[in-house]
């Protein structure tokens, strides 16, 4: 896993740019963490369960996508 801190790091110069997705989290009064992962530009929401599947939901969101 990689992960960079600070403003323009990893900044993009190929000519799609970056994919920005919002997450939204929440956890149930059992503990149980689910949420959904909105891409931005497409609108497209998935749900997920569990805070592993996260970047399992971008990846199969990424790929599918024509960009």
């Amino acid at each position: 896993m990689a992960v960079a801190a600070g403003r323009g790091e990893g900044r993009s110069n190929g000519p799609s740019g970056f994919a920005t997705f919002i997450v939204r989290v929440e956890r149930d009064n059992a503990g149980v963490i689910s949420g959904v992962v909105e891409w931005v530009r497409t609108g497209e929401r998935m749900r997920f369960y569990g805070l592993a599947a996260i970047g399992e939901v971008i990846k199969r969101m990424v790929e599918r996508a024509k960009w």
